[in-house]
């Protein structure tokens, strides 16, 4: 890098790779080529199901935050043959955001070309403003000499309205990623474009986060593999722009808790990161997770897995008092976090051991996005995982409540449900006055990555123990609970080209209305343990009693109490 500005507050440098960085960014822009639209200058998308802040649904659309990452990585490249290109797709992307001051959504930008936000029926996605700051940062800041003269105020007055939105939604600290990468964005708006009352909002911003951060002993999302590394990437930034002394000390402090949470999960043996997770889009990490490991240890932690090229201008390091849990863990141990200190607390339970890792949160939600009972096991190039879901037409039904406490390699969980959840998503789409509609309802134990159950024989009777023998490892688990009212169930076992699956089956037919007001019992309840083959693991039955809608359960030592009649939302699900 070249050319630094600094100043008392905030330093940054024009963007100068390496020819190993270009090379790895060509990859990059030759993807997004193949998807360049020239008459739109946007980056195309091709969707195929449901998303939840588009009313799209299947076709090709022109992409925003694409565009301007696009357009940022052609200026990067430094390549004067792509300059025009970059500085057309950001003048019409910037066209698209909502300048109307007296509109709610002033200040951020849709999804697509085709989706304005003046007709979008779906929420808008108040985080544009957030993500696509970052990019118009990017530009202002690493290429204003190429900047062309009637463009410059355009790139500034849509900073400003992206930061007066960040501002007056004024998002609280328990968004993590948000709250860090609004607070980035009004930070560097404010010092570069000198707004006197953003200055003070910034800094007061990240005082707050920071000292909510501190109480909790870690970020909202807990354990969280994409909002983690979402958070560490724009401390990162952070920690390269923002010099203010009475600043900087509590951005460093923020980005080692962040690898704290890390290490402390990470499991070696099977290269993946261990939960419970409360945001998680994929139960496997993603290849770019070793990409980072390797570039933040030094070469150090150098698994040998090939990943998309990383952000040249995010470059990690992982605090060396953390490197041990990486490179040298002691197994088997367990790891306990208190994630939410306010009653009712959530608390993570974590069991390392040398051939697997066994994981849970003590209540959390069954949305998608939940990991609140993983298992996994394997190596690095196979690693394998065993997860917990309700499915409510083959989709995670978000109105579906997880409890449980382990262990170490024990567990005891129940299910139960609530009246004014979410279908698909934890609150944008709530069912109404707790009634659904329902062609399937399914209890899914999913092994991923692991497709032979050929052998596997399903149990004659839904309540008897079931033992699975996998790459010598046992998974013993038992329904101890099995109401939905009257229907009956019974299991089944299936798979795909991903995963297989054992499921108890609630109900699948033609669509029936469901009314969880005046359902009286509606709660799945099971034990759970694992260990290798010569493992002798427990071999009990629950005790269960059931007294004014509570079941109480002790089995192996381990205590749970769970509703079994469907109740209204409570907190820290």
């Amino acid at each position: 890098m070249a050319q630094t500005q600094k100043s008392q507050f905030i330093s940054y440098e024009r963007v100068k790779l390496t020819e190993i960085e270009k090379q790895s960014l060509i990859s990059t822009i030759q993807e997004y080529n193949a998807k360049y639209d020239e008459c739109q200058k946007m980056v195309t998308k091709k969707l195929t199901g449901y998303n939840y802040h588009t009313d799209a649904d299947a076709g090709i659309y022109h992409e925003v935050r694409a565009s301007f990452s696009y357009a940022v990585a052609l200026l990067d490249l430094g390549d004067e043959h792509y300059t025009k290109r970059a500085f057309d797709i950001i003048e019409k992307v910037i066209s698209l955001q909502d300048t109307n001051r007296m509109s709610p959504t002033n200040g951020i930008w849709p999804y697509f070309l085709e989706e304005p936000l003046a007709t979008k029926k779906s929420p808008p996605d108040f985080n544009w403003a957030d993500f696509n700051g970052v990019s118009l940062l990017d530009v202002l800041m690493d290429h204003e000499e190429k900047i062309p003269k009637a463009l410059k105020p355009k790139i500034e007055r849509s900073l400003i309205l992206a930061a007066r939105s960040i501002q007056k939604r004024n998002m609280g600290p328990g968004y993590t990623n948000i709250a860090i990468m609004g607070t980035y964005v009004t930070y560097l708006t404010a010092y570069l474009l000198n707004i006197d009352d953003l200055k003070e909002y910034a800094q007061k911003r990240l005082i707050t986060f920071y000292n909510y951060t501190l109480e909790k002993g870690g970020f909202s999302e807990y354990n969280s593999p994409t909002y983690t590394l979402l958070a560490l990437d724009e401390l990162e930034r952070m920690k390269n722009h923002i010099i203010n002394p009475a600043s900087k000390p509590m951005i460093d402090s923020l980005y080692t808790i962040g690898w704290s949470i890390i290490a402390h999960h990470y499991h070696k043996p099977s290269g993946q990161w261990a939960g419970p997770h409360s945001r998680s889009y994929s139960s496997i990490v993603k290849p770019a997770f070793y990409g980072i490991l390797n570039q933040a240890s030094n070469g150090k932690i150098d698994l040998g897995v090939e990943s998309k090229p990383l952000d040249p201008k995010v470059k990690h390091s992982i605090p060396s008092f953390l490197l041990p849990y990486f490179l040298t863990p002691q197994y088997p141990r367990t790891e306990t976090d208190l994630f939410e200190n306010v009653e009712p607390v959530i608390k993570g339970t974590t069991y390392l051991a040398k051939d697997y890792t066994l994981a849970s949160a003590n209540r959390s939600s069954l949305w998608n996005q939940r990991r609140p009972f993983i298992a996994y096991w394997g190596t690095l190039q196979n690693p394998k995982s065993l997860q917990v879901r309700f499915l409510h037409d083959f989709y995670d039904f978000s109105s579906a409540s997880f409890y449980s406490q382990q262990k170490e390699n024990s567990l005891l969980a129940g299910i139960n449900f609530i009246l004014n959840g979410g279908d698909k998503h934890i609150s944008i789409d709530r069912i109404k006055d707790g009634k659904f509609k329902a062609k399937d309802l399914r209890l899914r134990f999913e092994f991923g990555n692991y497709l032979d159950f050929q052998n596997f024989s399903i149990p004659n009777n839904n309540f008897d123990p079931i033992k699975i023998i996998i790459d010598n490892l046992q998974f013993n688990f038992q329904l101890y609970y099995a109401f939905f009212e009257k229907l009956k169930g019974h299991w089944e076992k299936g798979s795909d080209d991903n995963c297989s699956w054992i499921d108890y089956v609630v109900y699948s037919g033609k669509e029936s209305e469901f009314d969880l007001n005046i359902i009286q019992s509606a709660a799945f309840g099971f034990t759970f343990s694992m260990g290798t083959s010569k493992d002798k693991l427990p071999n009990v039955k629950p005790e269960v009693t059931v007294k004014e809608n509570l079941m109480n359960v002790n089995w192996n030592g381990i205590d749970l109490m769970l509703s079994i009649k469907p109740s209204f939302l409570s907190k820290n699900l």
